[in-house]
């Protein structure tokens, strides 16, 4: 382990179990008093795990850093103050309405994990894993079995999952992917409703018409995605006021995937972050499109100066999606997942280069056209 990393990890003292696990810890960082659960695991889930610091999501427990030590991974993770659905409904049963609400914010937060590339399959979704902060929030807390989809494989190569939740795939039938979750959502639902698995008995109406098709043996008879899911929880459980664009009301899923397309500085809704991007852009349209262009020492003007000024911001433009990771195109790019941040400082150097000899190239090549 680098000695940095080394140093920040002995900044977080041990308190004690956590829920009587020897492997999860509950510590407290010496400097800040912030309190976090410290998670030991195989290296093999570090994929997993620097996806989810990378990509924020509310509905996952924040990744505050990662750490390898031989053959095994050190987590250090947000604190969720709150309790498990399991123990809950040890206690008291739950409305519809209520099992539904869960339902679809757990897929909210399924959603970024499932159109990851690769995409990334939680295979674990119980009620022991879902938890309602002090605030009613859904958090899910355990990727410790996540796997990352390997194309062309046919079965996952480790058999794992909660008997009762976990969909037939998981016992070696085939490889798993997002249809596996929406069986366990399937499950989870009925569970929440009736507190009884499917084999026993399945809710009446309209929501158990969900649930089954959720369960199907075949996963090309289930929903294809979580957006999918959502739309039908909330056309057929609607909840007033909870998204509006336009004055017609937007499943949150829909909603996120919309989102997801906007421009970096757009896809949060956060007003600051929005005006800041405006003046970003506008900075540098400004740059681009009003930098002379020179031929032997002569400005030159009319569409040849135009196209070398629009390639210059395509550039640009380019070199800003990978930096803030548009549609995961940073993902995609082995130097910038690197850990050592030198490298991949060098990495977007590297790249801004890449972009600039690629505009100039195109530039030529319009020169010969034109």
């Amino acid at each position: 382990m680098e000695l940095s990393k080394e140093y920040m990890l002995s900044q977080y003292q041990e308190l004690g179990m956590l829920n009587g696990n020897n492997s999860v810890r509950l510590v407290r960082h010496s400097i800040t008093g912030r309190i976090a659960v410290k998670k030991y695991m195989p290296a093999s889930q570090k994929p997993v795990y620097v996806f989810l610091k990378l990509h924020r999501n509310e509905f996952i427990p924040e990744i505050y850093g990662y750490f390898e030590n031989e053959s095994q991974l050190i987590i250090i993770e947000e604190y969720i103050e709150g309790r498990n659905l399991e123990d809950i409904m040890s206690e008291q049963r739950m409305p519809v309405e209520e099992g539904v609400r869960i339902v679809k914010e757990v897929c909210r937060g399924l959603y970024p994990l499932h159109t990851a590339v690769p995409p990334i399959i939680c295979r674990d979704l119980k009620p022991e894993n879902i938890m309602l902060t002090l605030q009613k929030h859904v958090k899910l807390i355990d990727f410790d079995i996540a796997r990352v989809v390997s194309p062309g494989k046919n079965r996952d190569t480790v058999i794992m999952g909660t008997e009762g939740f976990a969909a037939p795939e998981q016992f070696g039938c085939r490889q798993t992917d997002g249809r596996s979750d929406i069986y366990a959502l399937g499950t989870i639902l009925n569970y929440i409703v009736l507190y009884k698995f499917p084999v026993e008995e399945i809710v009446p109406g309209k929501l158990g018409e969900i649930i089954r098709r959720c369960i199907a043996l075949n996963p090309d008879e289930r929903y294809q995605s979580v957006i999918e899911l959502e739309r039908e929880l909330e056309y057929r459980y609607p909840v007033r006021n909870r998204h509006a664009d336009i004055g017609k009301k937007i499943p949150a899923g829909e909603l996120s995937a919309r989102r997801r397309f906007l421009p970096p500085g757009f896809r949060s809704g956060k007003v600051w972050k929005m005006l800041l991007a405006v003046i970003g852009y506008l900075l540098i349209l400004n740059i681009c499109l009003g930098m002379d262009v020179t031929e032997n020492g002569v400005i030159i003007t009319g569409i040849r100066a135009v196209s070398q000024k629009v390639l210059m911001l395509l550039a640009q433009l380019a070199e800003i999606a990978v930096v803030f990771n548009y549609l995961g195109c940073r993902e995609k790019i082995p130097l910038l997942r690197m850990d050592n941040r030198l490298i991949r400082i060098a990495g977007y150097v590297v790249l801004e280069l890449v972009f600039m000899v690629i505009a100039v190239l195109v530039w030529m090549l319009l020169e010969l056209l034109i």
